[in-house]
């Protein structure tokens, strides 16, 4: 009897992680799908021409996390915040993570100093990462 209480009661909490899971998801899904679709050049004029950062390194950014986060570059905004409109999950997103990760491994690989922890928005990873230089010798 008390296998079977076991049983179900994990089976009702993985169902309710797993339909939880997928609401938050959609929400974030459906806050992009709301948005004008925005080319590399409009994206880089509207959000980024004074920045001073190269083109072609906020459009390889600018994809990077689209494609780890598994969503359309084309509706990303500078302003999503991970965890919150993209990346955001129930408890933990192995994505986030894998961004993490990779933000850590490209600023290691250059020498540089980023602060993973202040990274919030698409906008703080783009600014952060761009400006990631080889010392100089």
């Amino acid at each position: 009897m008390n296998a079977w209480l076991v049983l179900t009661s994990a089976l009702l909490l993985g169902s309710l992680g797993f339909t939880v899971r997928r609401l938050i998801k959609r929400k974030s899904e459906s806050l992009l799908e709301d948005r004008e679709a925005l080319t590399d050049d409009e994206i880089y004029q509207r959000f980024y021409a004074s920045s001073g950062l190269e083109r072609e390194a906020v459009a390889g950014l600018w994809h990077e996390v689209a494609h780890i986060l598994r969503v359309p570059a084309d509706r990303l905004r500078p302003t999503d915040e991970f965890g919150k409109d993209i990346g955001a999950y129930w408890i933990t997103s192995e994505e986030l993570d894998v961004l993490g990760e990779t933000a850590r491994r490209r600023a290691n690989r250059k020498g540089a100093a980023v602060d993973l922890a202040s990274i919030r928005t698409v906008d703080d990873y783009v600014r952060q990462l761009a400006t990631c230089r080889v010392p100089s010798d």
